[in-house]
């Protein structure tokens, strides 16, 4: 049970459950007895956010103030988006006075339970996490759970639960309507490359296949393909494809270090065709040719997740859903094609 449960069961504000924990006297009486049987028959411990929400953001003498630990989950720092969106956070965040609690090196869901366990343990009074695994809606999560004790931030993440909130880029319409110029341009065997089933990418390869069931053409279902976001393991992956004659005609990589790595292999064959990725990483802009990118507007995202933390702190109602828009960074690996 996290303070959004207690208020909702008790019909009250959140405030109002947090003056109760911060014991002040603007509360009545009946009010606070039975916010506080609830508590007590919960076994509610309360982290310095729930404490601050009711206190316009002013420490307590109990609790930190939340410009104290914010615990931040980046699943690999080897990813350039994940590093932009890692490094402007990070600025936006000790900006604010926030230190950060960073842990990394998450592919899996139990390696994201123990990520998030231990951020939690460490006290930390909010957990923003970037990139985070995708789940069907149905399934109890590690994030759930997290987000039963503190707010729980997503960047480029969406889980419809209380105590989450979610920053996101519109990768599905930025996919679809990819797809939908490269078929004007008469590519329709399209191979989509991904490494890590995080929200993001589901939400690209969503928007892939809503493209192909517009347009009445068939998908080649082999054309998605699994790979590890290393040059030489993506190298290997388009070599297999060339190997067993799965023919295609462009590229979209769910990530740029993906595009960047099947443009490359297929430089070497002497094949010339479409490629894309998505995040407008460094690696974009810096490799030769240039690699055109899907712009999902990674200060934007950071700013919007900071902007939610900072509502939180100062017993304001955050957005649950934040959606920025996308654009399209047309570079010579899309016009000189």
């Amino acid at each position: 049970m996290n303070i959004y449960d207690i208020a909702e069961q008790c019909g009250v504000s959140i405030a109002t459950v947090s003056r109760v924990l911060n014991n002040n006297k603007n509360v009545s009486a009946a009010t606070r007895a039975k916010i506080q049987a609830v508590i007590d028959a919960a076994g509610y411990t309360p982290s310095a956010l729930a404490r601050n929400l009711g206190n316009g953001g002013q420490p307590v003498a109990s609790a930190p103030a939340l410009t104290g630990v914010v615990g931040v989950l980046c699943p690999s720092m080897q990813d350039p988006y994940q590093a932009e969106l890692l490094a402007t956070l990070e600025a936006g965040l000790q900006r604010r006075n926030h230190s950060v609690l960073l842990r990394s090196d998450v592919e899996t869901p139990e390696q994201e339970q123990t990520a998030l366990q231990e951020l939690l343990a460490a006290g930390v009074a909010a957990v923003l996490y970037l990139c985070p695994l995708h789940y069907e809606q149905t399934v109890p999560t590690p994030i759930a759970t997290a987000a039963a004790q503190v707010p729980v931030i997503l960047v480029e993440g969406k889980v419809d639960i209380p105590g989450v909130y979610n920053v996101t880029s519109d990768r599905s319409n930025a996919a679809a309507e990819l797809v939908e110029l490269l078929m004007r341009r008469q590519r329709r065997r399209i191979l989509f490359l991904y490494h890590r089933m995080s929200h993001g990418c589901q939400q690209t390869l969503e928007g892939f296949k809503t493209a192909y069931a517009k347009a009445g053409v068939p998908m080649d279902e082999q054309l998605i393909v699994r790979v590890d976001n290393r040059l030489e393991d993506v190298n290997a992956c388009i070599k297999r494809l060339l190997v067993n004659r799965v023919t295609f005609d462009a590229v979209i990589g769910a990530e740029d270090l993906l595009a960047l790595g099947a443009h490359k292999s297929l430089g070497r064959t002497g094949l010339n065709m479409p490629v894309i990725g998505f995040g407008n990483s460094l690696v974009a802009r810096c490799a030769t040719p240039e690699l055109t990118s899907v712009d999902c507007d990674a200060t934007g995202l950071c700013k919007a997740a900071v902007a939610v933390l900072d509502d939180l702190q100062n017993g304001k109602e955050a957005p649950q859903s934040t959606l920025l828009p996308t654009k399209l960074v047309e570079r010579d690996t899309f016009r000189n094609v």
